[in-house]
C-alpha cells in the first residue's frame, strides 16, 4: 500500500547520498559548532583573563590611590593614553582566541560532515526568492518548532546561569570586602566557572541536535519504492534486459559447445562439477587447445555432447581445475601441464587405437 500512495519508506541509497553530498545537503548542527567555538574561546580567555584582571587591578589600585602620593603614577592628565595602551594591549591579546575559535569553529564542520567542497551549494535558486517559500520557511511548522527548541535552550542557559549565581552567592557578598586585587582575580574565577558551567550545556544540547540533525536528514531524504527500483536500472540495467542478456549468453555458449565439443580429442572433469573439452592436431597447433569449459550445468552439457559423439570423458580432478582456473576458452595448454597432458592424450589414443604424433 506504501507503494501505491508513494510513501517515502526506504531508506536512501548511497547514489542519493552522494548527490545530496554534492549538492551541500548534508547533516551539520549550528549548536555543536557554537558550543565547540564558545569552548575555545572561554579557555583562551581564562588563559588570558587571568594576567589581564591582575594588570587591571593593580593600574586601578594606584590610579584611586587616595593618598595621591608616589603610588599613583598614572596622573589625570596621562589617563586617557593609558586607558588607550590598556585597551589596545585588550583587543591584541583577544586576536589569538578569535583565531583559535575560527579554527574550532572549522574543526567542528569537519567533524561532521568531512572535507566538503560543494560549489552547487553557493548557486543561485530562484526558487528561494520565492515570497510564498519564504513565508513558509518563517511561519510554518518546522520554524515554530525550531524557535521553541531555540527558546528551550535560553531557558536551561537562563537556568544554569541563576543556579551558578546562588552558588556563588556567598563569594559575592563578601567581594566588597576584599582588596581591589584579589576581588578582581575571584571575580574572573566565577565568571570562567560559569561559562565553563554554560559551555557543558551547550555542547550536550549541540551533540544532541547533531544527532537529531542527522536523523532529520537521512528521513529527508528517504525514497520510494519505486524511487529506489527506477534508480537500480539506471546503475545496474533493467533486471528484465540482464536476464534476457544473461538468456541470450546461455544459449550462444550452448551454441559453441555444441559445435566445439565434437572436435576434442578428450574431456577432462572434476568429476561433476567442472569439464574440460581438449584438442590437439600437430600439424595446426603448437600445443593443445581447449576448446571449450564449463561449471556445474555447461559441464553436464559437455559431457552429454562428448558422450553421444564418442568422446572419451576422464576424470582428473588436480588436472581439470587447473586447465580450468588458467587457461581460457581457445587457449593453449601451459608448458606446466604438457606432461599430464600429453600423458592423458596418449592414454585417449591408445583406447581409441590412434596413433599419437
Amino acid at each position: 500500500m506504501a507503494e501505491d500512495l508513494g510513501e517515502k519508506t526506504e531508506a536512501p541509497t548511497p547514489r542519493r547520498l552522494r548527490e545530496a553530498r554534492e549538492e551541500g545537503n548534508v547533516a551539520r548542527s549550528m549548536d555543536l559548532a557554537g558550543a565547540l567555538m564558545l569552548t575555545g574561546m572561554s579557555i583562551g580567555l581564562m588563559l588570558l583573563l587571568v594576567p589581564m584582571f591582575w594588570r587591571l587591578a593593580v593600574l586601578l589600585e594606584r590610579l584611586l590611590d587616595p593618598s595621591g602620593g608616589a603610588g599613583a603614577i598614572v596622573t589625570l592628565d596621562a589617563l586617557p593614553a593609558a586607558l588607550e595602551q590598556s585597551i589596545m594591549s585588550g583587543i591584541l591579546a583577544l586576536v589569538p582566541i578569535l583565531v583559535v575559535a575560527w579554527l574550532l569553529g572549522w574543526l567542528s564542520q569537519v567533524i561532521q560532515v568531512g572535507w566538503l567542497f560543494s560549489p552547487a551549494s553557493v548557486k543561485a535558486k530562484f526558487q528561494k526568492l520565492n515570497p510564498i517559500n519564504g513565508f513558509k520557511r518563517i511561519f510554518g511548522l518546522q520554524a515554530i518548532v525550531k524557535a521553541s527548541l531555540d527558546s528551550m535552550k535560553v531557558l536551561v542557559v537562563a537556568l544554569v546561569v541563576t543556579w551558578t549565581i546562588w552558588s556563588y552567592w556567598d563569594q559575592i557578598l563578601v567581594l566588597p570586602t576584599h582588596p581591589l586585587v584579589e576581588a578582581f582575580l575571584e571575580s574572573g574565577w566565577m565568571l570562567f566557572g560559569l561559562a565553563m558551567r554554560i559551555v557543558a550545556i551547550l555542547l550536550i544540547l549541540g551533540l544532541l541536535d547533531f544527532a537529531w540533525q542527522r536523523w532529520k536528514h537521512a528521513r529527508d531524504l528517504r525514497m520510494t519504492k519505486q524511487q529506489v527500483k527506477d534508480e537500480f536500472k539506471q546503475t545496474d540495467g533493467d533486471p528484465d534486459v540482464k536476464r534476457r542478456r544473461m538468456q541470450v549468453s546461455r544459449q550462444l555458449s550452448l551454441q559453441r559447445i555444441a559445435t566445439d565439443v565434437p572436435k576434442a580429442d578428450v574431456v577432462v572433469t572434476n568429476p561433476e562439477h567442472l569439464s574440460i573439452a581438449i584438442a590437439y592436431d600437430p600439424e595446426t597447433m603448437v600445443a593443445p587447445r581447449v576448446l571449450a569449459k564449463g561449471a556445474d550445468l555447461m559441464a553436464m552439457r559437455i559431457r552429454q555432447i562428448a558422450q553421444k559423439h564418442g568422446i572419451p570423458v576422464i576424470e582428473r580432478k588436480p588436472l581439470a581445475r587447473a586447465i580450468y582456473s588458467d587457461v581460457p576458452v581457445g587457449g593453449h595448454i601451459p608448458e606446466e601441464l604438457y606432461t599430464a597432458v600429453a600423458e592423458l592424450l596418449a592414454h585417449v589414443y591408445q583406447l581409441s587405437g590412434k596413433v599419437a604424433s
